[in-house]
């Protein structure tokens, strides 16, 4: 689900654009950014996941680790644009990593990125309700093997305040639901997720 919506609210024109994927992990969305003529960096707080993203990509791009926790390493006002898929809501103290995307930037700069929808399903270990800024579980199977990551939950109001504090305006919002098709294939899979908000995507401009 959250792929497509994020995206959806990429602008169309990518041929030329100077683009940054942040939390690349393995290195799709920047395939994905190199196919539509975009220059990539992909940066990653995982090694293995780095190397990953220059393997998938063969050579082309340039990949990096860095922590988003942490100032990153780049030249202000060298991007056009940034990407961040679902990775944001693992860093507790989003002024670093907002910050570092409007300083690296040129004016009239777009961010897209994709976080945990907070009007989602409360999680088991979630105990101070909506309004809180708490760190939570949750746990699923992929492929047979069960992961449990953890990540913050922060209510709306937080959440446009960092990107307010930090810069940026939001231009659009999307909430993926699964596709008629997706649902006729995974069914089992994607039936208890219809119709519940379980991510939210922003493109967001640098003021």
């Amino acid at each position: 689900m959250e792929r497509p919506a994020l995206r959806e609210l990429v602008p169309a024109s990518l041929d030329g654009a100077v683009v940054l994927d942040a939390g690349c992990g393995s290195g799709a969305q920047c395939e994905w950014f190199l196919d539509a003529g975009a220059e990539v960096t992909g940066i990653d707080i995982s090694p293995r996941m780095v190397e990953e993203a220059k393997h998938r990509c063969a050579g082309r791009g340039r990949f990096m680790v860095a922590d988003l926790a942490e100032p990153l390493p780049l030249e202000a006002g060298s991007f056009d644009g940034i990407t961040c898929s679902l990775a944001l809501h693992y860093v507790h103290d989003w002024a670093v990593p907002l910050r570092s995307f409007a300083d690296a930037l040129r004016p009239g700069g777009w961010l897209v990125l994709s976080l945990d929808h907070p009007f989602g399903p409360p999680l088991p270990d979630q105990n101070g309700g909506y309004f809180a800024t708490e760190l939570v579980s949750d746990t699923w199977t992929k492929n047979g093997v069960e992961v449990t990551q953890h990540f913050w939950r922060r209510p709306l109001s937080a959440v446009v305040a960092a990107f307010a504090d930090a810069g940026f305006v939001v231009d659009r919002i999307g909430e993926p639901q699964p596709s008629a098709e997706a649902l006729e294939r995974w069914p089992d899979e994607l039936a208890a997720v219809a119709g519940v908000p379980m991510f939210i995507v922003y493109r967001l401009l640098k003021r």
